[in-house]
Parts: structure tokens; C-alpha cells; sequence
């Protein structure tokens, strides 16, 4: 039987040959310059938390090919190159006959991956085998957005080690997501946190007028994603009674979720959709509180990886950019509740009417406002994008953080329940 080192001598030979005859089987055989590679699972857009991030953290370089593996989300909106790829899950051979076809005659100088699924996986560490270690080679970075590894075992321990001990540069958004993986996996990671736009991020505590208008319903803000069919259903349900309307600022499509016309009605949220990031943090300041569902962590939750190890990135957002309180709804031990409590932005209520109502009201209030907005003034720089496309190329080529900004925004962050 052919072993797997004569198979990549292989197809090595034949990358040798392809590049050569500089055939037409490749788009990007031509290029002359090295060019750079970003690899996830779903496509980039500003429908779902990846790609605004992704996009932020990678605006303005050039070269760039964007390499995906489902369309669930509508059109795809990064890179000067961009394809889906046919999923072969665990097919080593597969994968690298993929890579070769897509990257003959180019050199590559860098991989970044996000790593959700078995695909992005293999891809990644294709490249690396073929191209990793080349004049033009700066390095392998991985990028834990989100975990499909502890919680769950959508990717297996030996695929996740396999890729993780080739990167160069490992990355977390969050420091439950860094420790479960470098408990897990005994290498250092380094922390990226979901940046905002530095434009958006407001250096003064918002000023705007929060007064409730007599004879009107008072409002409230509900942004980003449910992960999960409960989460919508117990909100809608704790909201019935809460004599707050609710304005959502997210995507309220889903290929996955029902949002049912009846229920929004019955809990008085009106839809929205994803609006410019320019506008929604102008909206925000208008509203008292911002909603962001969150799991329970109960038994037969179906979305227990979101749930335990997920920090949603819009809570960053709203805090960095309009400076709106944050209520949670969900568990207290939620990375989303940790977050809010360590910087003293929020709180956190489960899914329950009284409770909900209650922590409405009292975010609602002057004096909660005042001092809720000015802490998140203070942290908002320090989550700002400024120099993190620069940060982040250079931490590649460094094979660690370029330096400790991030790492410092989370100085005596505690994790434990």
C-alpha cells in the first residue's frame, strides 16, 4: 500500500508538472506576486459573526484568496480571489489533489484558518505540507472563532491536533475558548478579541436622552443571532408580558431556525435586519439596553458548544461603539455573562419574564445608565481595530503576539464558575 509520504511525494511532482506546462487549471497560475490565504467554513459576509470580523481584521492586503466550503449566508464579500470548494471531509488525498488544482503555480505566503469543520482543516493543512516552509512561507494561523472540538466532536482530536500543531500562530477570541484548547491541546494561544471598527468606537460616554416619553411603550434593542430554536421561543415568551417593545438589528433569516411572524408580534419585536455598522451604532445609543440571547445550558440544548464557549461578538460592538448596558439572557456561567460582568457593563437574567422585566427597568434607570456607559467607555480603545490587520501579519510571521495589548484587556479575567 502507497504511504502517505510517497502519496504527497506524488502529488508534489505533479504540483512540479502543472506548474510548468502553466496550464489553464488554475486561475491564479499566472500571479506573480505571493499571495495570502484565508480559509472558513461559511462564506464571508455581514450576515453572520464571522465575516465582519474576518473582514476587519483583514481589510486593505492585497493577494488574497478566499477559500470557503458552504453558501448558507448569500454572497460571498472578501478577497481578490474567492472559491468554494467540494467538501471531502477526511479524504487526505482528496484534499491535497484540491489544493493543487487551485494554487498550482503560485506561491503562497501565508494561511489563515478558522477553523469550524473537517474541510477547513484538511485544506489547511495541504497547504502548509505543500507550500509551509517555501522562500516565500511566512506561517500557518489558526483562529478559533468558535468550538466544534471540546463541547462537541464535530472535528475529531486528531485532525484538530494535526492542524493545531502546524500552525504557527494560534488564536482565540476569548480566554475560555484559549484555555479549553490550551488545556486541551498543551500549546499556547493567543488572544484576538472581536475588534470594532475604530471609526465607531466612541471616546466620550454617550449623552443622548433616554428619557421614556409619557403614553409611549419603551424600547429596547435586541442584536445579533439565536444559535438555538429555545433561546427565540423562551425570549418571545418572557417578553409577553415585559410592556417593553423590542427593535432586532440582526439577521432574522435562518436556514436552521423558525422565526415565527405570531411570536414576534405576541413579544412586540419588530425586525429590522443587519443594517450599515455606521448606523447601528448611531441606533444603539438611543436605546436603554441591548438584548443578546444567549444559551441556558440546560439538558437538550442543541447548541451546547455556542452555548458554553461562544462569546458573541456584537456584545464588543455595542459596548466599543454606542456604550448601551448589555442584557444577557441565558446562564451566568455564558461566556457572554462573564464579559459583562467582569467589566461591569450588564447583567445577566435567565429566561423569565419577572426576571427580564425587572433587569429592564433597572437598566433603564439614570444612574444605572450613567455609570453602566461610562465603564464601557473605558474599555472601548481597547477593543478597537487600529492597527490590527498590521498587528496580526506580523504576529504570523513572529509565530506570537506582536505585542500585549489584547492579552492585557484581559488581566485578571476570571473564567472559572
Amino acid at each position: 500500500m502507497e504511504t502517505l509520504n510517497a502519496r504527497l511525494d506524488r502529488l508534489k511532482s505533479r504540483l512540479d508538472t502543472l506548474v510548468a506546462a502553466k496550464p489553464q487549471y488554475s486561475a491564479l497560475a499566472t500571479h506573480p506576486a505571493a499571495i495570502d490565504v484565508v480559509i472558513t467554513n461559511n462564506e464571508i459576509n455581514d450576515l453572520h459573526g464571522t465575516g465582519p470580523l474576518v473582514k476587519r481584521i483583514l481589510r486593505g492586503r492585497t493577494n488574497l484568496l478566499s477559500i470557503r466550503f458552504y453558501d448558507d449566508w448569500g454572497r460571498h464579500d472578501l478577497g481578490d480571489w474567492d472559491i468554494r470548494l467540494p467538501r471531502t471531509g477526511l479524504d487526505r488525498a482528496e484534499s491535497y489533489r484540491k489544493v493543487i488544482g487551485l494554487l498550482a503555480g503560485c506561491r503562497v505566503h501565508s494561511v489563515l484558518c478558522v477553523p469550524y469543520g473537517i474541510d477547513d482543516l484538511m485544506s489547511a493543512i495541504a497547504i502548509h505540507d505543500i507550500f509551509g516552509g517555501g522562500i516565500s512561507w511566512a506561517g500557518l494561523a489558526g483562529y478559533v472563532m468558535d468550538d466544534q472540538n471540546i463541547a462537541v466532536d464535530r472535528v475529531p482530536d486528531s485532525v484538530m491536533r494535526e492542524f493545531m500543531e502546524r500552525c504557527s500562530l494560534r488564536l482565540a477570541t476569548h480566554p475560555e475558548l484559549r484555555v479549553a484548547y490550551e488545556r486541551k491541546y498543551g500549546l499556547p494561544f493567543f488572544l484576538l478579541p472581536a475588534v470594532a471598527p475604530d471609526a465607531l468606537v466612541t471616546l466620550e460616554t454617550a449623552r443622548e436622552t433616554l428619557a421614556r416619553e409619557p403614553h409611549r411603550t419603551p424600547r429596547g434593542a435586541l442584536l445579533g443571532s439565536f444559535w438555538d430554536q429555545s433561546w427565540f421561543d423562551r425570549l418571545c415568551e418572557a417578553l409577553e408580558t415585559s410592556g417593553y417593545a423590542i427593535d432586532w438589528f440582526g439577521n432574522h433569516r435562518s436556514p436552521w431556525l423558525e422565526f415565527s411572524a405570531r411570536k414576534l408580534e405576541s413579544a412586540r419585536i419588530q425586525t429590522l435586519g443587519v443594517v450599515p455598522e455606521e448606523r447601528l451604532a448611531a441606533e444603539l445609543r438611543r436605546y436603554p439596553f441591548v438584548i443578546v440571547p444567549a444559551g441556558s445550558l440546560e439538558a437538550g440544548e442543541s447548541n451546547r458548544s455556542v452555548a458554553s464557549l461562544s462569546l458573541p461578538g456584537r456584545i464588543i460592538f455595542a459596548a466599543a461603539t454606542s456604550q448601551t448596558p448589555i442584557l444577557v439572557v441565558g446562564s451566568e456561567r455564558t461566556c457572554a455573562a462573564r464579559f459583562v460582568k467582569h467589566f461591569g457593563i450588564g447583567e445577566t437574567v435567565p429566561y423569565d419574564g419577572a426576571a427580564l422585566k425587572a433587569a429592564m427597568d433597572r437598566l433603564s434607570s439614570a444612574p444605572v445608565q450613567q455609570e453602566m456607559r461610562r465603564r464601557a467607555a473605558r474599555i472601548g480603545p481597547a477593543f478597537s481595530d487600529r492597527g490590527a490587520v498590521e498587528w496580526l501579519e506580523r504576529s504570523v510571521e513572529l509565530g506570537r503576539a506582536a505585542d500585549m495589548r489584547f492579552e492585557d484587556v484581559f488581566a485578571r479575567y476570571c473564567i472559572e464558575p
